[in-house]
Protein backbone atom coordinates (compact mmCIF):
# COMPACT_ATOMS: atom_id res chain seq x y z
CA UNK A 1 0.00 0.00 0.00
CA UNK A 2 1.17 3.59 -0.65
CA UNK A 3 0.57 5.27 2.74
CA UNK A 4 1.37 8.75 1.31
CA UNK A 5 3.43 10.71 -1.54
CA UNK A 6 7.10 10.53 -0.45
CA UNK A 7 10.27 8.21 -0.67
CA UNK A 8 10.72 4.84 -0.70
CA UNK A 9 9.39 3.84 3.07
CA UNK A 10 5.70 5.03 1.82
CA UNK A 11 5.14 1.74 0.49
CA UNK A 12 3.69 -0.59 3.05
CA UNK A 13 2.42 -3.90 3.46
CA UNK A 14 -0.98 -3.40 5.41
CA UNK A 15 -3.85 -5.84 5.55
CA UNK A 16 -6.61 -4.83 4.15
CA UNK A 17 -10.44 -6.54 3.39
CA UNK A 18 -10.90 -8.47 0.44
CA UNK A 19 -12.18 -6.94 -2.15
CA UNK A 20 -15.95 -7.98 -3.15
CA UNK A 21 -17.05 -9.98 -6.45
CA UNK A 22 -19.83 -8.73 -8.28
CA UNK A 23 -21.74 -9.77 -11.24
CA UNK A 24 -19.53 -10.04 -14.25
CA UNK A 25 -16.38 -9.74 -11.96
CA UNK A 26 -13.61 -12.62 -11.99
CA UNK A 27 -11.18 -12.22 -8.01
CA UNK A 28 -8.13 -13.14 -8.83
CA UNK A 29 -5.14 -14.17 -6.41
CA UNK A 30 -2.21 -12.67 -7.55
CA UNK A 31 0.89 -14.60 -8.05
CA UNK A 32 2.69 -11.36 -9.08
CA UNK A 33 2.42 -7.92 -10.07
CA UNK A 34 3.89 -5.65 -12.63
CA UNK A 35 5.54 -2.19 -11.57
CA UNK A 36 4.89 0.06 -14.51
CA UNK A 37 6.15 3.88 -14.16
CA UNK A 38 2.80 5.95 -13.20
CA UNK A 39 3.57 3.24 -10.30
CA UNK A 40 6.84 5.44 -8.85
CA UNK A 41 5.63 8.33 -10.54
CA UNK A 42 1.96 8.37 -8.35
CA UNK A 43 4.41 7.37 -5.69
CA UNK A 44 5.96 10.95 -5.65
CA UNK A 45 3.08 12.81 -6.22
CA UNK A 46 3.68 13.51 -9.66
CA UNK A 47 0.80 11.11 -11.62
CA UNK A 48 -2.85 13.13 -11.49
CA UNK A 49 -4.74 10.20 -12.32
CA UNK A 50 -3.98 8.35 -9.42
CA UNK A 51 -6.01 7.08 -6.72
CA UNK A 52 -5.55 9.57 -3.35
CA UNK A 53 -3.56 8.03 -0.55
CA UNK A 54 -3.66 5.78 1.08
CA UNK A 55 -4.09 3.41 -1.93
CA UNK A 56 -2.78 0.64 -3.39
CA UNK A 57 -1.61 0.78 -6.90
CA UNK A 58 -0.55 -1.85 -9.77
CA UNK A 59 -1.79 -1.73 -13.22
CA UNK A 60 -1.85 -5.66 -14.07
CA UNK A 61 -1.45 -8.97 -12.50
CA UNK A 62 -1.05 -12.63 -13.05
CA UNK A 63 -2.15 -15.15 -11.00
CA UNK A 64 -5.32 -17.81 -10.43
CA UNK A 65 -9.23 -17.48 -10.66
CA UNK A 66 -9.97 -17.74 -7.03
CA UNK A 67 -13.71 -16.98 -7.32
CA UNK A 68 -16.11 -15.60 -10.02
CA UNK A 69 -19.40 -13.63 -10.14
CA UNK A 70 -22.78 -14.33 -11.58
CA UNK A 71 -22.52 -14.53 -15.46
CA UNK A 72 -18.78 -15.13 -15.91
CA UNK A 73 -18.58 -17.73 -18.97
CA UNK A 74 -15.02 -17.34 -19.60
CA UNK A 75 -12.74 -18.32 -16.38
CA UNK A 76 -12.85 -20.73 -13.80
CA UNK A 77 -11.71 -21.14 -10.72
CA UNK A 78 -8.13 -22.11 -10.69
CA UNK A 79 -7.93 -20.70 -14.57
CA UNK A 80 -4.10 -19.02 -14.50
CA UNK A 81 -4.97 -15.79 -16.29
CA UNK A 82 -3.44 -12.31 -16.57
CA UNK A 83 -5.03 -8.62 -16.16
CA UNK A 84 -5.54 -4.85 -16.37
CA UNK A 85 -6.06 -3.91 -12.94
CA UNK A 86 -6.27 -0.38 -13.00
CA UNK A 87 -5.12 0.32 -9.97
CA UNK A 88 -5.30 -2.32 -6.59
CA UNK A 89 -3.23 -4.45 -8.21
CA UNK A 90 -0.52 -5.04 -6.31
CA UNK A 91 -2.54 -6.76 -3.80
CA UNK A 92 -2.86 -10.67 -2.62
CA UNK A 93 -6.83 -10.68 -4.06
CA UNK A 94 -7.79 -7.92 -6.57
CA UNK A 95 -11.32 -8.17 -8.40
CA UNK A 96 -11.71 -6.47 -12.27
CA UNK A 97 -14.52 -6.92 -14.60
CA UNK A 98 -13.62 -10.16 -16.82
CA UNK A 99 -13.41 -8.65 -20.35
CA UNK A 100 -9.92 -7.57 -18.74
CA UNK A 101 -9.11 -11.15 -18.09
CA UNK A 102 -6.93 -13.00 -20.49
CA UNK A 103 -5.87 -16.45 -20.59
CA UNK A 104 -1.87 -16.94 -19.13
CA UNK A 105 -0.29 -19.41 -21.60
CA UNK A 106 1.08 -22.40 -19.38
CA UNK A 107 4.83 -21.81 -20.99
CA UNK A 108 5.13 -18.64 -19.44
CA UNK A 109 5.87 -17.80 -15.62
CA UNK A 110 3.52 -15.57 -13.71
CA UNK A 111 6.26 -13.12 -13.32
CA UNK A 112 6.78 -13.29 -17.27
CA UNK A 113 2.59 -13.06 -17.23
CA UNK A 114 2.58 -9.66 -15.24
CA UNK A 115 5.09 -7.77 -17.23
CA UNK A 116 2.76 -8.34 -20.21
CA UNK A 117 -0.85 -6.26 -20.58
CA UNK A 118 0.26 -3.11 -19.48
CA UNK A 119 4.09 -3.02 -21.66
CA UNK A 120 3.20 -5.25 -24.35
CA UNK A 121 -0.28 -3.20 -24.96
CA UNK A 122 1.59 0.42 -24.57
CA UNK A 123 4.31 -0.59 -27.04
CA UNK A 124 1.93 -1.93 -29.78
CA UNK A 125 -0.56 1.77 -29.24
CA UNK A 126 2.62 3.53 -29.73
CA UNK A 127 4.20 1.28 -33.00
CA UNK A 128 1.32 0.09 -35.28
CA UNK A 129 -1.95 1.85 -33.60
CA UNK A 130 -0.49 5.06 -33.95
CA UNK A 131 2.92 4.75 -35.44
CA UNK A 132 1.64 2.23 -38.54
CA UNK A 133 5.05 0.20 -38.08
CA UNK A 134 5.85 -1.76 -41.27
CA UNK A 135 8.29 -4.00 -42.48
CA UNK A 136 11.60 -2.01 -43.64
CA UNK A 137 10.89 1.03 -41.44
CA UNK A 138 13.93 2.70 -39.17
CA UNK A 139 12.69 2.68 -35.82
CA UNK A 140 14.06 4.48 -32.68
CA UNK A 141 13.23 3.31 -29.37
CA UNK A 142 14.71 5.15 -26.29
CA UNK A 143 15.32 3.33 -23.21
CA UNK A 144 15.19 0.36 -25.33
CA UNK A 145 15.92 -1.82 -22.29
CA UNK A 146 13.19 -0.90 -20.37
CA UNK A 147 9.97 -2.72 -20.09
CA UNK A 148 7.99 -0.57 -22.84
CA UNK A 149 11.36 -0.69 -24.70
CA UNK A 150 11.67 -5.08 -24.40
CA UNK A 151 8.45 -5.09 -25.75
CA UNK A 152 8.61 -2.63 -28.22
CA UNK A 153 11.52 -4.18 -29.90
CA UNK A 154 10.10 -7.45 -29.85
CA UNK A 155 6.63 -6.52 -31.81
CA UNK A 156 8.97 -4.28 -34.02
CA UNK A 157 11.58 -7.44 -34.89
CA UNK A 158 8.71 -9.39 -35.79
CA UNK A 159 7.12 -6.46 -37.81
CA UNK A 160 10.76 -6.97 -39.72
CA UNK A 161 11.56 -2.75 -39.27
CA UNK A 162 15.56 -2.00 -38.64
CA UNK A 163 15.66 -1.01 -34.81
CA UNK A 164 18.01 1.83 -33.28
CA UNK A 165 17.90 1.45 -29.66
CA UNK A 166 19.58 4.22 -26.81
CA UNK A 167 20.44 2.75 -23.28
CA UNK A 168 23.49 2.74 -21.68
CA UNK A 169 26.39 0.64 -23.05
CA UNK A 170 26.12 -1.86 -20.00
CA UNK A 171 22.76 -2.91 -21.90
CA UNK A 172 23.76 -3.11 -25.42
CA UNK A 173 24.21 -6.88 -25.06
CA UNK A 174 21.09 -7.34 -23.50
CA UNK A 175 19.32 -5.21 -26.31
CA UNK A 176 21.10 -6.37 -29.51
CA UNK A 177 19.78 -9.79 -28.03
CA UNK A 178 16.20 -8.89 -28.62
CA UNK A 179 16.51 -7.53 -31.98
CA UNK A 180 18.25 -3.62 -31.46
CA UNK A 181 20.68 -3.61 -35.10
CA UNK A 182 21.93 -0.03 -34.22
CA UNK A 183 22.61 0.46 -29.97
CA UNK A 184 23.29 3.43 -28.85
CA UNK A 185 25.16 5.01 -25.83
CA UNK A 186 23.07 8.32 -25.11
CA UNK A 187 25.50 9.08 -22.02
CA UNK A 188 28.33 9.39 -23.55
CA UNK A 189 26.58 10.06 -27.12
CA UNK A 190 24.46 12.78 -28.60
CA UNK A 191 21.54 10.05 -29.83
CA UNK A 192 20.53 12.92 -32.33
CA UNK A 193 23.84 13.11 -33.77
CA UNK A 194 24.41 9.30 -33.67
CA UNK A 195 20.65 8.63 -35.21
CA UNK A 196 21.78 10.88 -38.29
CA UNK A 197 25.25 9.39 -38.78
CA UNK A 198 23.92 5.63 -38.84
CA UNK A 199 20.93 6.89 -41.33
CA UNK A 200 23.36 8.62 -43.67
CA UNK A 201 21.50 11.67 -42.53
CA UNK A 202 18.62 10.45 -43.66
CA UNK A 203 16.43 10.31 -40.21
CA UNK A 204 13.86 7.37 -39.15
CA UNK A 205 10.14 6.80 -39.77
CA UNK A 206 9.06 6.05 -36.01
CA UNK A 207 10.15 6.93 -32.56
CA UNK A 208 8.63 6.32 -29.49
CA UNK A 209 10.18 8.17 -26.13
CA UNK A 210 9.24 8.10 -22.56
CA UNK A 211 12.30 10.22 -21.65
CA UNK A 212 10.66 13.96 -21.85
CA UNK A 213 11.24 17.33 -23.53
CA UNK A 214 14.54 17.18 -23.63
CA UNK A 215 14.58 14.59 -25.96
CA UNK A 216 11.34 15.87 -27.92
CA UNK A 217 12.54 18.41 -29.70
CA UNK A 218 15.71 16.27 -31.35
CA UNK A 219 13.66 13.34 -31.67
CA UNK A 220 11.60 15.63 -34.68
CA UNK A 221 14.53 16.81 -36.23
CA UNK A 222 15.38 13.09 -36.63
CA UNK A 223 12.02 11.71 -38.36
CA UNK A 224 12.11 11.92 -41.90
CA UNK A 225 9.59 12.94 -44.67
CA UNK A 226 6.51 10.95 -43.19
CA UNK A 227 8.48 10.37 -40.07
CA UNK A 228 5.93 9.69 -36.74
CA UNK A 229 7.02 10.66 -32.92
CA UNK A 230 4.84 9.13 -29.87
CA UNK A 231 5.32 10.78 -26.62
CA UNK A 232 4.38 8.55 -23.71
CA UNK A 233 6.37 9.28 -20.43
CA UNK A 234 7.98 12.25 -18.84
CA UNK A 235 11.24 10.42 -17.12
CA UNK A 236 13.52 13.60 -16.77
CA UNK A 237 11.00 14.66 -13.75
CA UNK A 238 12.35 11.66 -11.39
CA UNK A 239 16.10 11.10 -10.53
CA UNK A 240 17.71 8.04 -8.61
CA UNK A 241 17.01 9.96 -5.29
CA UNK A 242 12.74 10.20 -6.44
CA UNK A 243 11.64 13.59 -7.01
CA UNK A 244 13.90 15.60 -8.90
CA UNK A 245 12.69 19.14 -8.95
CA UNK A 246 14.64 21.53 -10.88
CA UNK A 247 14.15 18.82 -13.47
CA UNK A 248 11.07 18.69 -13.12
CA UNK A 249 10.51 22.16 -13.82
CA UNK A 250 12.76 22.50 -16.49
CA UNK A 251 10.69 19.57 -18.06
CA UNK A 252 7.13 21.34 -16.99
CA UNK A 253 8.80 24.96 -19.27
CA UNK A 254 9.79 23.19 -22.04
CA UNK A 255 6.90 21.36 -22.94
CA UNK A 256 4.91 23.49 -25.23
CA UNK A 257 7.86 23.86 -26.95
CA UNK A 258 9.55 20.96 -26.83
CA UNK A 259 8.57 19.70 -30.09
CA UNK A 260 5.77 22.01 -32.50
CA UNK A 261 3.79 24.89 -30.65
CA UNK A 262 0.45 25.69 -32.23
CA UNK A 263 1.73 28.44 -34.60
CA UNK A 264 4.59 26.23 -36.61
CA UNK A 265 1.27 24.35 -38.17
CA UNK A 266 2.00 25.10 -41.57
CA UNK A 267 5.77 24.23 -40.69
CA UNK A 268 4.09 21.14 -39.74
CA UNK A 269 2.41 20.18 -43.13
CA UNK A 270 4.96 21.03 -44.98
CA UNK A 271 7.33 18.88 -43.30
CA UNK A 272 5.41 16.37 -43.43
CA UNK A 273 5.78 14.60 -40.03
CA UNK A 274 3.25 13.36 -37.15
CA UNK A 275 3.48 14.09 -33.40
CA UNK A 276 1.27 11.51 -30.97
CA UNK A 277 0.44 11.83 -27.47
CA UNK A 278 0.03 8.28 -25.68
CA UNK A 279 -1.73 7.90 -22.16
CA UNK A 280 -2.61 4.57 -21.40
CA UNK A 281 -4.72 5.14 -18.50
CA UNK A 282 -6.57 7.34 -20.53
CA UNK A 283 -6.90 5.21 -23.08
CA UNK A 284 -8.40 2.54 -21.01
CA UNK A 285 -10.88 4.70 -19.00
CA UNK A 286 -12.20 5.68 -22.85
CA UNK A 287 -11.96 1.64 -24.38
CA UNK A 288 -13.00 -0.41 -21.08
CA UNK A 289 -10.13 -2.39 -21.51
CA UNK A 290 -6.63 -3.03 -23.19
CA UNK A 291 -8.10 -5.63 -26.06
CA UNK A 292 -7.41 -3.25 -28.77
CA UNK A 293 -3.55 -3.54 -27.89
CA UNK A 294 -3.49 -6.78 -26.11
CA UNK A 295 -5.78 -9.16 -28.21
CA UNK A 296 -3.75 -9.07 -31.50
CA UNK A 297 -0.58 -10.01 -29.64
CA UNK A 298 -2.38 -13.17 -28.30
CA UNK A 299 -1.26 -15.60 -30.93
CA UNK A 300 2.58 -14.46 -30.85
CA UNK A 301 2.67 -15.01 -27.27
CA UNK A 302 1.23 -18.24 -27.09
CA UNK A 303 3.81 -19.71 -30.16
CA UNK A 304 7.07 -17.69 -28.24
CA UNK A 305 7.52 -15.30 -30.62
CA UNK A 306 6.83 -12.67 -28.05
CA UNK A 307 9.31 -13.29 -24.96
CA UNK A 308 8.54 -11.11 -21.46
CA UNK A 309 11.81 -10.29 -20.02
CA UNK A 310 11.63 -10.31 -16.46
CA UNK A 311 14.66 -8.01 -15.13
CA UNK A 312 13.89 -9.03 -11.22
CA UNK A 313 11.23 -9.96 -8.30
CA UNK A 314 10.60 -8.63 -5.12
CA UNK A 315 8.30 -9.52 -2.65
CA UNK A 316 5.82 -7.49 -1.45
CA UNK A 317 7.76 -6.01 1.85
CA UNK A 318 10.49 -5.05 -0.70
CA UNK A 319 8.52 -2.71 -2.82
CA UNK A 320 10.71 0.45 -1.86
CA UNK A 321 13.96 -1.64 -2.87
CA UNK A 322 11.69 -2.33 -6.03
CA UNK A 323 10.78 1.51 -7.11
CA UNK A 324 14.91 2.48 -6.06
CA UNK A 325 15.87 -0.46 -8.28
CA UNK A 326 13.78 0.95 -11.49
CA UNK A 327 14.92 4.71 -10.28
CA UNK A 328 18.25 3.82 -10.68
CA UNK A 329 18.33 2.04 -14.60
CA UNK A 330 19.31 -0.83 -13.22
CA UNK A 331 16.51 -3.04 -14.56
CA UNK A 332 16.98 -4.67 -18.21
CA UNK A 333 13.48 -5.51 -18.53
CA UNK A 334 10.45 -5.54 -16.46
CA UNK A 335 10.48 -5.56 -12.68
CA UNK A 336 7.67 -7.37 -10.78
CA UNK A 337 5.93 -7.69 -7.36
CA UNK A 338 4.99 -10.79 -5.46
CA UNK A 339 3.13 -11.85 -2.07
CA UNK A 340 5.43 -13.68 0.45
Amino acid sequence: MQTKNGGYDVLQVQERPDPPVGPGEVRIAVKAAGINFADTMARLGLYPDAPKTPCVMGYEVAGTVESVGDGVSGHSVGDRVIAGTRFGGQAELVTVPEIQVLSLPERLSFEQGAAFPVNYGTAYAALIVMGSLREGDRLLVHAAAGGVGIAATQIARNVGAEIYGTASPSKHDAIRAQGVKHAIDYRNQDFETETMRLTGGEGVDLIIDALGPTSFRKDYRLLRPGGRMVMYGLSEATSEGGRNIPAMLKGLAKMPLATIPWWKSLALMNENKGIFGLNMLKWWEREGSLDRVTEPLMADLEAGRLEPLVAEAFPFERAGDAHKFIAERRNVGKVVLFPS
